[in-house]
């Protein structure tokens, strides 16, 4: 397959800038002025994040106004983001962190470029080019410098057909998992009511219904192995919102394991997460007794008083988070500590009650478990392909 230079087949517009640097003010309506933060991950415009300059701007920054099918690419912030202007957009205007990326020949296809600039073939001569740099920094001429595939201008569009195919197909499954979220979240104020309506249960504070402890917090790394016969151990990144986050584990030395048996983990405990995203919490399921935990809140329920799922929704959803928000410090990385989440206030509903939410929610969990792994078999099947293109 023929290789050429980016420059060769684009032209790699000039960046523009920030209309206060020409004396103009952003306003409520108007010309679109697109930025970094205006294009979602997966390149679709987010239109309530735009801003707005005036006609006499937008004439005055004339170099970076923007035209159908330009490619927008992030050389500053989300680095390598990138989307296609499309006409529903226009008339609009761009800043200097995006470059824009305009055809030059009618034998390129824009949707098959954007797919070739989010390739790991792109990245990597991105990274030879800063060698040595601590953050990459990219110029217009390296983006000019790009060498990419281009074969044939059908194959082109077979190629953009096919990723994007596998790309709606991930989207869809992405968002079947936000809406059975969603749907946790509905069956929970259905049942039990909103934040503000504590009132229609008797309320007592989460020390009254769980024992509360912490994970290991004193020197944890101490007790860090890389053996295969480590013990696994929870920390923040484990910890996600009704559920475990399997990836990125530690492992506790057996001898470590033993010494911080304090903090050994039984089914039914809800970890909460105190640094970073304070209130995140899940349940400890049965895979997941034994292992121990590393600066997270456990909060073991009494379950003649409290079902485990109840708690943890609690604690993830409004009814909880804004009494979290309240106990939370720390300017630069909020924090939430032991104490604090014993003091809350937590309705306490019928058992039985809890119990149907917590029946309900093993359900949707079971569908959840179903739809990830629809959506790992999608992005792998994604991946492969964009290797597969894009030698």
């Amino acid at each position: 397959m023929n290789r050429v230079k980016l420059s060769e087949i684009t032209s790699v517009i000039t960046k523009g800038t920030t209309p206060m640097t020409i004396g103009f003010n952003f306003q409520d309506e108007g010309i679109n002025f697109v930025k970094v933060e205006s294009i979602a991950e997966n390149g679709d415009f987010i239109l309530n994040k735009f801003q707005h300059i005036s006609d006499e701007c937008n004439v005055k920054m004339k170099r970076s106004i923007l035209f159908e099918n330009d490619i927008l690419f992030s050389i500053a912030g989300a680095l390598g983001r990138t989307t296609i202007v499309t006409k529903d957009i226009l008339p609009a205007n761009t800043n200097q962190a995006l470059a824009i990326i305009r055809l030059s020949t009618s034998e390129s296809y824009p949707r098959y470029i954007q797919y070739v600039l989010k390739s790991e073939g792109v990245y990597n001569q991105f990274q030879r080019q800063q060698q040595g740099v601590a953050q990459l920094n990219l110029s217009l001429k390296n983006i000019g410098d790009l060498e990419i595939p281009i074969p044939p201008l059908q194959t082109q569009m077979q190629i953009a057909k096919t990723l994007d195919t596998a790309a709606e197909l991930l989207a869809m499954r992405k968002q079947q998992l936000a809406e059975l979220d969603n749907l946790i979240k509905s069956t929970f104020r259905e049942m039990f009511g909103n934040e503000n309506e504590f009132d229609k249960w008797d309320c007592t504070t989460i020390e009254n219904v769980a024992k509360v402890t912490v994970g290991v917090v004193i020197k944890p790394a101490q007790y860090y192995t890389q053996e295969s016969n480590g013990v696994k151990t929870f920390r923040s990144l484990n910890v996600g919102e009704m559920s475990v986050r399997d990836k990125s584990w530690i492992f506790f030395t057996p001898e470590g394991h033993k010494t911080n048996n304090k903090s050994i983990l039984k089914t039914g405990d809800v970890l909460v997460v105190r640094s970073g995203n304070p209130g995140t919490s899940c349940v400890v399921t049965a895979e997941y007794a034994g292992c121990n935990a590393v600066d997270i809140i456990i909060a073991r329920p009494n379950l003649m008083k409290i079902n485990p799922l109840y708690l943890c929704a609690f604690t993830n959803f409004p009814h909880g988070k804004n009494q979290i928000v309240v106990g939370t410090s720390g300017a630069a990385q909020q924090h939430f500590n032991v104490g604090a989440y014993k003091a809350m206030t937590i309705p306490l509903p019928p058992l039985e009650l809890q119990n149907k939410f917590s029946c309900l929610v093993t359900k949707i969990e079971e569908q959840k478990t179903l739809v990830k792994k629809a959506i790992d078999e999608t992005q792998c099947l994604f991946d492969s392909l964009m290797s597969e293109f894009f030698k």
